[in-house]
């Protein structure tokens, strides 16, 4: 692991003050031997603190390719995603989904922040800008963040995909439990392992390279957006660049919005933006803890949300009907109030989605 700021300027200090005795003893001085300073212990915590922080900057200065498996748990069955992993530093990345069948042979280029999805059986490409990705430490939360609400712990070596890599977990300082856990090389600091887990310690989601070589020798057209032929470009959603000045977020929406009363202990509203999506003005606040993420949608038109394959399921909460879908550590909860219709998703489980619903009125 690299050396710590301290370290580097004692050993410094030590070999300066040894060629500065060597100096004087050449020139007939006479000076006492210098006592070196014993290296300040790094603690294993401030190593994990600093490994972690040198993984969010990773991919920005290292290329790869690889193959990522992902593993995604809901209540009642796993679903296992295998992509081709090709990312060309700093921004450049193409994924090639080989499995499931359902997905076979789509993939997806991410040039900058605008991303292109390619459906190679309904001959479409789907195109979206998010400028989020452009920043995308600040979008998954800060390292200050994260260390005020998380307690990294160092744990255990692991060979993953035939590099050697030291684990990091995650620990909630307000619940105590464990949130999240990361393999990272030491020598890249590129995270090769993820795992996710729920309130009650079971594992919601895991990621892992099956393979990986660190390369930046990839050949630059399999980033082309190009349409290929007989395929249609369709336009996808344009984020709105995320603001911190959440007055005008306000004021751009047209109607009046809310916020939920109650958060769980960490996190904090951090930005927001408006963004029209088939005709409907939408409203999107951004809350973290610095790991867990928390969306609230807001719209006064009643746009239907959109659950993909996945099926909801109804609950009722204050007399209201709610759907919600949980898709690994993904929760969606969707209902509507007082003319006004609200979609939260995030990186919490259900009955945390319900107790915020439930702060949220109008």
């Amino acid at each position: 692991m690299p050396w710590s700021k301290a370290a580097r300027a004692v050993t410094l200090g030590v070999a300066l003050a040894a060629g500065a005795s060597v100096a004087a003893h050449a020139a007939g001085t006479p000076s006492p031997a210098p006592k070196a300073s014993a290296t300040p212990a790094v603690s294993e915590e401030d190593q994990a603190a600093r490994l972690l922080r040198a993984s969010l900057r990773a991919p920005e200065s290292i290329s790869y390719v690889g193959q990522l498996q992902t593993i995604r748990f809901s209540t009642n069955k796993a679903v296992a995603t295998i992509v081709r992993v090709e990312h060309l530093a700093p921004d450049r990345t193409r994924k090639w989904y080989m499995a499931p069948e359902a997905v076979y042979g789509d993939y997806t280029i991410t040039r900058g922040i605008t991303t292109y999805q390619v459906d190679i059986k309904h001959g479409k490409v789907f195109t979206s800008r998010n400028p989020s990705i452009e920043n995308q430490v600040a979008a998954s939360g800060s390292f200050g963040l994260v260390t005020k609400n998380y307690r990294p712990v160092l744990g255990d070596e692991e060979t993953i995909a035939g590099h050697p890599t030291m684990s990091v977990l995650l620990i909630n300082k307000y619940t105590g439990e464990r949130a999240v856990r990361v393999w990272i090389d030491p020598r890249t600091a590129l995270v090769l392992k993820k795992e996710q887990y729920r309130s009650n310690g079971a594992v919601a989601a895991q990621s892992r390279f099956e393979e990986l070589r660190y390369t930046s020798a990839i050949p630059q057209d399999i980033f082309s957006t190009s349409v290929p032929a007989g395929y249609s470009k369709v336009a996808g959603r344009d984020y709105a660049s995320p603001s911190t000045d959440l007055d005008r977020v306000r004021k751009d929406a047209g109607f009046a919005p809310v916020v939920p009363k109650y958060l769980p202990e960490g996190f904090s509203l951090t930005s927001g933006d408006v963004a029209t999506v088939d005709g409907v003005k939408e409203l999107h606040f951004f809350y973290s803890d610095g790991l867990r993420m928390l969306s609230l949608f807001e719209n006064a038109t009643g746009a239907a949300a959109d659950f993909k394959k996945l099926k909801p399921q109804t609950i009722q909460f204050e007399g209201h009907d709610a759907q919600y879908v949980e898709d690994g550590p993904t929760t969606l909860l969707v209902w509507h109030e007082h003319g006004l219709y609200f979609a939260l998703v995030g990186d919490l489980g259900l009955h945390d989605l319900v107790d915020i619903a439930t702060s949220v009125v109008p």
